[in-house]
């Protein structure tokens, strides 16, 4: 039997009842834009401090350990592509003394400070995502955009909130998508690979096709009405 842990997909809500989980969508959407832009600007110490917060407050609101790296795979990918590179052309200068190469290739530190720095962002729209429902955003969005409207010498129906939350929710959905296809693979008996991508991408990339054009159409029926 599959314990649930392993049944959570990347960047999908889990139900818990946390602070986190009550606190009103429309300040998370605000915070964590307002966090991030921070995180950039400030200096290496605040981000590395910022992220261990992050990943103490997930532990305390029940996220486990696989769960948080689940949703930080695509920098650890990135990190790793990132140091292969680095390492490359370091050995490339070292042993061909080419200089300029050895110009153009960033320190182990500086890219540290960089990858850092993505992970305090990845863990933010992680947590987002994990505490609040699409329905929670859409309705935060809504909330936003019906109080700019307020202010600003223009209509007051919202026109906008459905777009952006239909594109703030693609991340999730084009997890669950890839996480579904490959279950399917696996639970068929296949097994990760060149043979996995190329007999699971077609049948990613015509679902999540389908899903944006429904969901498209559904947005065009709730304007029109």
């Amino acid at each position: 039997m599959i314990k649930s842990g392993k049944n959570s997909l990347a960047f999908s809500y889990k139900a818990g009842n946390s602070f986190l989980h009550k606190m009103p969508p429309v300040a998370k959407i605000l915070l964590i834009p307002f966090v991030n832009i921070l995180v950039f600007n400030l200096p290496f110490e605040v981000s590395l401090g910022f992220l261990i917060l992050q990943a103490a407050l997930a532990f305390a609101i029940k996220f486990s350990l696989s769960e948080q790296l689940r949703d930080l795979r695509p920098v650890l990918y990135y990190a790793v592509i990132l140091y292969a590179t680095s390492f490359i052309a370091q050995f490339c200068a070292v042993n061909f003394s080419a200089q300029e190469a050895a110009k153009i290739t960033f320190s182990n530190k500086e890219t540290l400070k960089m990858l850092v720095k993505l992970f305090c962002v990845m863990q933010s729209a992680s947590i987002l995502f994990k505490t609040s429902t699409t329905l929670q955003i859409r309705e935060g969005i809504g909330a936003i955009e019906s109080a700019i409207r307020k202010i600003l010498p223009v209509s007051k129906k919202n026109s906008f909130t459905d777009t952006i939350s239909l594109f703030i929710c693609f991340i999730p959905m084009v997890y669950k998508n890839w996480e579904l296809s490959k279950r399917a693979w696996l639970a068929r008996g296949g097994k990760s690979g060149i043979k996995m991508l190329k007999a699971i991408f077609p049948v990613f990339f015509s679902v999540g096709i389908k899903q944006a054009y429904n969901s498209a159409r559904a947005v065009e029926v709730r304007q029109a009405h």
